[in-house]
């Protein structure tokens, strides 16, 4: 029996345990938020003329290049927890304003990503972004479809349905337990295996 219910359990079961059924739940409104990341990361790649690399380096903290490793782990780690909730309780609006910032993080890697290999060159940015990229991204996108699940919720509840509050208690449940955890170490791969690579691949 035990058996079973491991092998029903699947992938989702061994990374998220007792809340596998609420993150299945949420797989339509992520392949949603997926979608509309790649699409907009395509975009981003195209017009490659916009150019926002200047202004995400100015939207940066001044001196954040004099940053100890411990100062800028944790500025990598209180960014992506404050844009991870963010993207969750703005989900409350009706689900758009998760589906809008899918669409403009992954406009602006793309974009970024175009600048920097022309600058460079394409393994640069495979090197340099896929390490902890393949952690954080997805753990932000948990947190936009988790946002639309919310959203969906309140037009659930404004018909007589549903249970808001449940909703939240899930999705903060998952937040602290399982999304914190992988903001970390996707944070820490981005700070310490990420440099490494890069010098051991000669781009630094």
């Amino acid at each position: 029996m035990e058996r079973r219910q491991n092998r029903r359990g699947g992938l989702l079961g061994l990374f998220f345990g007792n809340q596998a059924d609420y993150v299945r739940s949420l797989m339509p409104a992520y392949a949603i938020a997926f979608l509309i990341f790649f699409f907009s990361l395509a975009a981003g790649y195209s017009l490659g003329n916009f150019n926002i690399m200047e202004a995400y380096i100015d939207a940066l903290p001044s001196g954040i290049q004099d940053y100890t490793l411990v100062q800028f782990l944790m500025f990598i780690i209180g960014n992506n927890v404050f844009n991870g909730f963010l993207w969750i309780t703005l989900g409350y609006v009706f689900s758009f304003p998760s589906l809008y910032l899918s669409a403009l993080n992954g406009f602006v890697i793309g974009n970024i990503s175009h600048t920097m290999i022309l600058e460079s060159s394409l393994s640069f940015v495979l090197v340099g972004l896929i390490p902890h990229g393949i952690i954080e991204i997805p753990t932000l996108l948990l947190c936009s479809a988790m946002g639309m699940s919310l959203g969906y919720s309140l037009i659930n509840r404004l018909r007589g349905r549903g249970s808001l509050r449940l909703e939240l208690i899930k999705a903060m449940r998952l937040f602290i337990t399982r999304i914190l955890p992988l903001i970390v170490l996707a944070a820490v791969i981005e700070v310490t295996v990420s440099p490494f690579l890069m010098s051991l691949f000669g781009f630094y």
